[in-house]
């Protein structure tokens, strides 16, 4: 029986409320565009930390279980030995059974665990994307607005070069 399931429950651990390629090395935004994206993280952190939290808090306690009834299976176990008296064998095959049983109900938990923390990972990178399209938005307005002001700048210089240009023409011809 040992080794039919190998499930490690260290691979199911608690998230980190803030994503690792989040830190020191992101890009700088606009100062206008920080506070929109703590906004967003403040609503984010409300709306799903302490769930976030449960999830973590339950999978530390399904990892401590997992240990628990996989020693007890163990033990169960060697209780199989073919020196054990029957109503030892009996009772080591009933903790076997429990155990397994225990063990698939609690990977199934992880595994359903770990799907909402996903489900939580990409709600939360769907709002910081959202939050780099409007971004990306605001940095092509400003472009515009910049490149509309030295349009207009050019054009109001050229209509006082023409006519300073006309206005020394017409003091010549005096």
């Amino acid at each position: 029986m040992t080794g039919s399931h190998n499930c490690d429950p260290a691979l199911y651990g608690a998230w980190p409320d803030r994503s690792a390629y989040a830190g020191e090395n992101t890009a700088e935004v606009a100062p206008e565009t920080k506070s929109r994206s703590d906004r967003l993280a403040a609503e984010d952190a409300a709306r799903n930390g302490s769930l976030r939290q449960l999830l973590n808090e339950l999978t530390v306690e399904m990892r401590e279980q997992f240990s628990m009834y996989r020693n007890l299976r163990e033990a169960g176990e060697a209780g199989l030995l073919p020196e054990a008296d029957d109503a030892a064998a009996k009772q080591a095959r009933a903790d076997v059974k429990i155990a397994t049983d225990q063990l698939s109900l609690i990977v199934r938990t992880l595994e359903r665990i770990d799907a909402l923390q996903r489900v939580l990972a990409e709600e939360r990178q769907a709002l910081m994307g959202e939050d780099e399209t409007d971004t990306e938005d605001y940095q092509a307005a400003v472009a515009h607005f910049l490149n509309r002001i030295d349009e207009l700048a050019e054009q109001k210089c050229r209509e006082r070069l023409e006519a300073i240009a006309a206005s020394a023409a017409a003091l010549g011809s005096d």
